[in-house]
């Protein structure tokens, strides 16, 4: 998939509360606002993210603990999760100027795949959207967005995360 550079709007990441944990077994669950399934096993390194409309993902450890912070803004660490199959509150970090976003009109379904082997999609016919969704990535070292790795966003959750 090619992605213009110029389509890509600057944006930030907003200060907002998610609920985190690891799990003990296997555990499967689906995403209604993404479309997804996932499955995650006890490996030590996939924490669960529960989003505040109730949409879940999945994130690796060393990403959780340098993207969020415990309420209190204190640091998170590996031994936060100890207690496994509970969730812990946590809140983004917020990065003004950090992100980047594309719109894609909620008539356009675009598949795609995270550097995390996630895979997403936009606009999916069985999900809300608003006006349509988002392509996310992070601002790189020259200034411009990192096409490296894009995630797609419901346009649902975008203003109340990245908007």
């Amino acid at each position: 998939m090619n992605f213009k550079k110029e389509e890509w709007f600057l944006t930030g990441k907003k200060k907002y509360s998610v609920q985190a944990m690891m799990v003990s077994k296997e555990t499967s669950f689906h995403n209604e606002l993404e479309v997804a399934d996932y499955t995650v096993t006890d490996d030590g390194a996939t924490v669960i993210l529960k989003g505040r409309f109730g949409e879940m993902w999945t994130s690796q450890l060393p990403k959780v603990i340098a993207t969020y912070t415990k309420p209190d803004g204190s640091v998170i660490s590996g031994d936060d999760f100890v207690p496994k199959d509970s969730y812990i509150e946590i809140v983004a970090r917020p990065e003004p100027e950090a992100y980047y976003a594309m719109f894609v009109p909620v008539s356009v379904s675009l598949t795609l795949e995270t550097a995390g082997g996630n895979v997403l999609h936009t606009n999916l016919p069985n999900a809300p959207h608003g006006e349509g969704d988002y392509l996310v990535c992070r601002a790189g070292a020259d200034g411009g967005p990192d096409l490296s790795d894009i995630w797609a966003l419901n346009g649902v959750v975008f203003p109340e995360y990245y908007g």
